[in-house]
């Protein structure tokens, strides 16, 4: 993989010339086009650096900063040479999105020649709000502290760039790139590039949080994760399905990342949505304690499907009132949808996630990698939680889908990493703006086909379909049933209907009319409130009477 293909993040001292030197870099590369992060940063406040570290302080600067790096780091299908500013490594955040969508480089200057810098540039009138005194040994001294406090994060960087000439005779900005991209040649020759990663950052009351998607990411970042915050403990929490698999993989590449002063322990639980109950929850915060896991110390990491996050968080958010979490979902559902959100649960009375809360985790990593060992039966059941955004919200991301769902339902290839992000994407602007379900049914849209499928998956014991299947003649009931009302017009039901029963579902289903109605009634979404469709890409709360509950359930039987 050539450094080409990547963006460049330029980072370094104030004052050791980034922006000319990345200026002239851009020029001398066709395919990259040059970003002052600075600049951008302004345009979108609509002030100064200045006058923001003025008006709003430096926190609100760091968070412009940290948005505006996110977007120019989203930006695809062109590369980019971004001139960053002196603290953005300080973000743990910052460090992240620079390491998945490029290669940071180290511009090392001299404080002597920064302090010539940033003199000039104060002479000239630009406003330098962290350097408040101007003489040669102020600047000296603040550019000293900045280097000490700075270094370990700049040393990080894949390329370290020396300035300074042996011969101690100055050079051009022009000259300086020129010196710089043979540099880039010659590291791409010793250095293998890590895969790419894409980022999010979710909003919620408790606190914002990112996630990574991308091949080859989970380790890494969480490796990066738990030492940037100083983590003594990890706890990881899988499945007797998934430890065989990648139990041993996992924890081995953890430890190298992590290093030996780390403890490292593991909770394996049994595999299933039928184990998903308090048993399981209790062995789990027994584990906690008798590891003597703490707030401060202790990172907790659910390293499985949808069951394993699910209970993990909870499991999380109950002992001392909230240990750190960290998700690695790694089956498609999990991926697209469970582990997206901040919903926790346990399935109880019979009833599906009838105990829960809701507790954002710290980080999310979503590894595509890890599906390729996933069985096609659980790829198909995933499937159905993708196309559920495109019905409910999204008619260009159904045509795609759409377009592509011969070749989705074949099995897991690249296109997989691109329709979890989108997945990822849509889910988050229903959670965003309903975080904890109480905005107008906004997030209640996301129980499209749920409320069927819960009670498909109560009336046969959680033993039968996965909750994808069920989801998916859930979704296929209610849009019937919308067509029937005469809500959803019979040419978008027909193209509904055309894709979606692509996705085979292999379990023979034994069950009667009777018993899946009665577990609609107990079910928490139920009581008569289904989400139905006007359109494909628009969906809304409807209450149904029990005999189109029941008209809905003799159809979605016979289709299994």
């Amino acid at each position: 993989m050539t450094w080409r293909n990547h963006n460049l993040f330029l980072i370094g001292l104030p004052g050791a010339g980034k922006s000319a030197i990345g200026s002239a870099l851009a020029e001398l590369l066709a395919q990259h086009d040059f970003i002052d992060l600075d600049t951008e940063i302004e345009n979108s406040a609509g002030q100064s650096i200045g006058e923001i570290f003025a008006t709003q302080g430096e926190s609100a600067f760091r968070e412009l900063e940290s948005a505006a790096l996110l977007r120019v780091a989203s930006v695809r299908g062109k590369q980019q040479v971004v001139a960053t500013g002196g603290g953005i490594v300080l973000s743990p955040l910052n460090r992240a999105i620079m390491r998945g969508s490029g290669i940071p480089v180290w511009i090392d200057v001299t404080v002597r020649e920064a302090t010539k810098n940033i003199r000039n540039d104060i002479l000239h009138g630009h406003a330098r709000p962290l350097f408040p005194e101007t003489t040669d040994e102020g600047l000296r001294k603040t550019l000293t502290h900045l280097l000490e406090q700075r270094r370990p994060w700049y040393e990080q960087a894949v390329l370290h760039f020396v300035t300074r000439s042996m011969r101690g005779d100055e050079r051009t900005p022009e000259e300086l790139a020129m010196e710089l991209l043979t540099a880039l040649d010659q590291m791409s020759l010793k250095v293998a590039l890590k895969p790419r990663h894409r980022t999010l950052v979710a909003k919620s009351a408790l606190g914002a949080y990112p996630m990574f998607a991308g091949n080859g990411t989970a380790i890494r970042e969480l490796g990066h994760f738990a030492s940037d915050r100083g983590y003594t403990q990890i706890i990881v929490v899988t499945d007797d399905n998934v430890e065989p698999l990648h139990g041993k993989e996992f924890r081995m590449g953890l430890r190298k990342a992590i290093g030996a002063s780390v403890s490292l322990q593991e909770i394996t639980i049994p595999a299933g949505e039928a184990y998903k109950n308090l048993e399981s929850l209790q062995y789990i915060l027994t584990q906690f304690h008798e590891f003597k896991a703490s707030r401060r110390a202790s990172l907790v990491v659910a390293f499985g499907g949808g069951v394993v996050t699910d209970i993990t968080a909870l499991a999380a958010n109950l002992y001392h009132r909230g240990l750190p979490l960290v998700l690695v979902p790694i089956t498609l559902i999990a991926q697209a949808d469970a582990a997206i959100g901040g919903k926790t649960g346990i399935d109880c009375f019979g009833e599906k996630n009838t105990i829960g809360t809701i507790y954002p985790p710290r980080l999310v990593l979503v590894d595509p990698l890890y599906l390729r060992t996933l069985p096609l039966r659980e790829i198909h059941a995933g499937l159905a939680e993708v196309m559920k955004y495109a019905l409910i919200g999204n008619r260009p991301l159904w045509n795609k889908l759409a377009q592509q769902i011969e070749r989705l339902v074949r099995g897991v290839d690249a296109t997989y990493e691109a329709i979890i992000f989108d997945s990822i994407k849509e889910k988050l602007r229903y959670v965003e703006a309903d975080e904890f379900e109480r905005a107008n049914g906004i997030r209640e849209l996301l129980n499209f086909g749920h409320t069927f499928g819960h009670a498909l998956e109560a009336a046969t014991h959680f033993k039968v379909l996965l909750h994808g299947e069920a989801v998916l003649l859930g979704m296929r009931a209610a849009a019937w049933l919308s067509k029937e009302l005469g809500y959803l017009s019979l040419k978008d039901w027909t193209e509904m209907e055309t894709v979606l029963k692509k996705i085979p579902i292999s379990q023979a289903l034994v069950t009667n009319t009777e018993y899946v109605l009665s577990a609609f009634r107990r079910d928490k979404k139920g009581m008569g409130r289904v989400i139905l469709l006007r359109s494909i890409g628009e969906a809304f709360v409807s209450e149904i009477s029990e005999v189109d509950t029941r008209r809905a359930i003799d159809w979605m039987l016979t289709l299994a």
